[in-house]
């Protein structure tokens, strides 16, 4: 049996982490944790925020120091927020990457500005996934277990101290999960500029569907699958495109889809604006058509 230590104490781990962790307060009466991500930018759980726009963040002295919002992204639960104040970035852990089984905790602080922290373990790490609202994440980090109150939007560590990411329980309908860094820098980077994060659509409701030999033949296609086409959005770039309930898309910029994700793997902000050909199957023939990608509304 191979040995296997449990850390007797993680206490210097928190202290370590300590100086980066924030509580965030609104002014209804909520309270979820923050993570000093640059010297004046706090990143916190935009659940934690709800509606409200004034929040105060609670310093390591227990000061609490009003916050300006700067965006939010509720497709990843990721919210901005700027302080006027100097604050210790936390030390965040890039590589090597965490492993499932990983000793980890989460951070928080409370109103008088005393720290509190739940250990666990990562109960799932793998790759690329999506959240139910359709955002893309770098890599799945599931937690073992749920988090306390508080601990929205804490700083989820390892033993050493070092920041995976941010908590959340609002992206995965049965388990909390870790925003991992590279995900953060991304969304923080569009917050900051644009106050929103900018994600393509199309406006259709589409399901995958097996393609009959029948069907590939009229298509010239060996894919063994395309989308059917369930619904298609009043005045969305696909009506104005002229797509219809019932076609099969078959491709899109040249890119074959066999599955929703495929589809959504194009619609990156770059590409909002430009037009894609796509490839449709209508009636048993081959039908082209061009679409011009718009913005996807924001989502509360």
């Amino acid at each position: 049996m191979n040995d296997f230590s449990f850390p007797p104490s993680a206490a210097d781990a928190v202290e370590r982490v300590a100086p980066s962790v924030l509580g965030v307060r609104v002014r209804r009466g909520g309270a979820c944790a923050g993570i000093a991500w640059r010297a004046d930018t706090v990143v916190t759980a935009a659940a934690g925020l709800g509606h409200g726009h004034r929040a105060h963040v609670v310093l390591p002295d227990g000061e609490a120091v009003p916050a300006t919002l700067r965006g939010t992204d509720p497709g990843t639960d990721i919210a901005v927020l700027s302080v006027d104040t100097k604050l210790q970035p936390a030390e965040r852990r890039l590589d090597p990457a965490p492993r499932t089984g990983d000793f980890v905790f989460a951070t928080g602080r409370d109103a008088s500005g005393v720290v509190h922290a739940s250990f666990g373990y990562l109960g799932c790490v793998a790759g690329p996934w999506r959240t139910w609202r359709g955002a893309p994440v770098d890599r799945l980090l599931r937690l073992d277990g749920g988090l306390f109150p508080g601990l929205m939007g804490a700083p989820i560590a390892d033993a050493q101290g070092q920041v995976l990411g941010m908590a959340s329980a609002m992206l995965a309908r049965h388990h909390a999960v870790v925003l991992p860094v590279s995900t953060i820098d991304r969304v923080v980077d569009q917050l900051l500029a644009h106050g929103r994060v900018a994600r393509g659509h199309l406006g259709v409701v589409a399901q995958g569907v097996a393609l009959t030999s029948a069907m590939r033949e009229a298509a010239g296609t060996e894919a063994g699958s395309g989308l059917l086409v369930c619904g298609v959005g009043e005045d969305s770039p696909a009506a104005r495109a002229g797509l219809l309930v019932g076609d099969v898309l078959l491709a899109a910029g040249g890119k074959t889809l066999g599955s929703i994700e495929d589809l959504r793997d194009l619609l990156t902000p770059d590409r909002i604006g430009s037009r894609l050909r796509l490839q449709v199957l209508r009636g048993g023939a081959p039908v082209e058509l061009s679409v011009e990608v718009g913005e996807q509304a924001p989502r509360c």
